[in-house]
């Protein structure tokens, strides 16, 4: 699995010359880092403004954008929502219909799907499924 890093973001920061390394930027990548839920915009904002109280939106946003340029973060969209995907490996999705959490799967877990039967002989490098259902915490909250 190829997870956001550290030493790769400031190294990628020195030789781009176009972000400085604040403490508040390297708090974003520390969350990231450290999140397994694919957080939205807003949820890295709050998280980071735990630490740094005055972080700006703006500060996120740019961030978020640079490292998603930068092929550091994947975007996932789900729900009219863009979350954010440290695990830059190819992998898919679980998203819970109830709770709406995001899960990775494993991309080796789901067999190679047929595409010479698409119309028009397109080429696939690398498709993506997200699966929906029930998460494990849901499924046993509904237990109780």
């Amino acid at each position: 699995m190829s997870r956001l890093d550290q030493r790769d973001v400031e190294s990628m920061v020195v030789e781009s010359h176009r972000l400085k390394m604040t403490p508040q930027r390297r708090a974003i990548v520390d969350y990231l880092q450290s999140a397994t839920h694919h957080p939205t915009a807003d949820e890295v904002l709050k998280a980071v403004n735990e630490k740094f109280p005055m972080t700006s939106r703006a500060t996120v946003y740019n961030t978020l954008n640079w490292l998603k340029g930068a092929g550091m973060v994947r975007e996932v969209y789900e729900g009219g929502h863009v979350r954010f995907d440290p695990n830059t490996s190819n992998h898919h999705h679980f998203i819970c219909r109830r709770c709406g959490r995001v899960e990775d799967i494993e991309y080796e877990l789901i067999g190679n799907c047929q595409f010479d039967l698409l119309p028009g002989n397109q080429k696939v490098d690398i498709y993506e499924i997200i699966l929906r259902g029930v998460c494990a915490p849901c499924q046993t909250i509904n237990k109780q």
